[in-house]
């Protein structure tokens, strides 16, 4: 299955709305916001008379310190205005030397590129808040995914235990290699299933090279698919995994290669960017084409 990430951090509901529209249209599964952009993501099936019944909505919740709730701001003290951060940005969230807080997803890709020390992250802590509000809607909600990119189990079991006290919904674990072992991802997977025991169901996203701003090598992807397999050789089901993190044009291929059909590929910032600035049919060729290789490569 082919799942779109649209942003953790991005709340720009244009951008979120026109995003999902196209993905929905050539074929995708599931589609991912943040608990801010849920309201985008109902709206934008509805206004292309889609049947929501055929998509997957899912929110991500980040855990504190977690990179994907992160959002940068600029130092104008210390900024010389040499554009670096506003050529760099895969968002095109910065102009006029100002960060939209919407469109910023937190990848710190300006900070890096920045000589003079004048970007700063901070993290966004309203993350929980918000969905307990949502959860009170009548918004369509198939899945909430935790971000787990942080160096302490008991801080991710103790979030996951708080969120599957609210919601029994379907439940996806999001664990980074670079902060856990694959043995360490295994214990958490191991006691995240006995927490979600009873929701509908529960996903693990094996995240590899996350927040790269959309590398287009094969290097980017390697991370993601090899985690995947590495949990796929431990017991894992195969089709309770997600690879995201790096994901780019090989990652099926790369999964071909490696005999591994996982749930689906959860592509970011890699598709986002494939389909931007292009005429409408140019955008949903490229987007179409995305979908299918998806899903004839690593027949998820």
């Amino acid at each position: 299955m082919f799942k779109l990430i649209c942003g953790l951090g991005n709340s720009d509901t244009e951008n979120i709305k026109a995003l999902v529209k196209l993905y929905a249209k050539a074929g995708a599964w599931m589609f991912d916001v943040s608990p801010f952009a849920l309201h985008a993501l109902n709206e934008a099936i509805k206004e292309v008379n889609l049947n929501p019944s055929d998509y997957k909505f899912c929110v991500s919740i980040p855990i504190e310190g977690d990179i994907h709730g992160r959002k940068a701001k600029i130092l104008h003290n210390k900024c010389f205005k040499c554009g670096k951060c506003i050529k760099k940005c895969p968002q095109n969230a910065i102009n006029y030397f100002e960060i939209s807080a919407d469109k910023c997803i937190g990848c710190g890709i300006c900070k890096k590129v920045c000589s003079n020390g004048a970007i700063k992250m901070f993290d966004k802590t309203d993350y929980f808040d918000e969905l307990k509000r949502k959860l009170k809607t009548d918004l369509k909600l198939d899945c909430v995914e935790l971000h787990a990119s942080v160096g302490s189990k008991n801080l991710v079991l103790k979030k996951l235990k708080k969120i599957c006290k609210k919601y029994k919904g379907e439940i996806s674990l999001c664990i980074s290699r670079k902060y856990f072992s694959t043995q360490d991802a295994l214990e958490i997977i191991d006691k995240a299933t006995e927490i979600t025991k009873y929701n509908k169901a529960f996903y693990i996203q094996a995240d590899g090279n996350s927040m790269n701003g959309a590398n287009t090598e094969l290097t980017s992807t390697i991370e993601c698919a090899a985690f995947a397999l590495a949990l796929k050789e431990a017991g894992v089901d195969e089709k309770k995994i997600i690879l995201s993190g790096g994901v780019n044009e090989y990652t099926p291929k790369l999964c071909k290669e490696l005999s591994l059909s996982p749930l689906a590929i959860a592509f970011g910032t890699y598709a986002r960017k494939a389909v931007a600035n292009h005429d409408h049919q140019k955008a949903f060729n490229i987007a179409k084409n995305l979908v299918n290789c998806t899903l004839e490569d690593c027949q998820c």
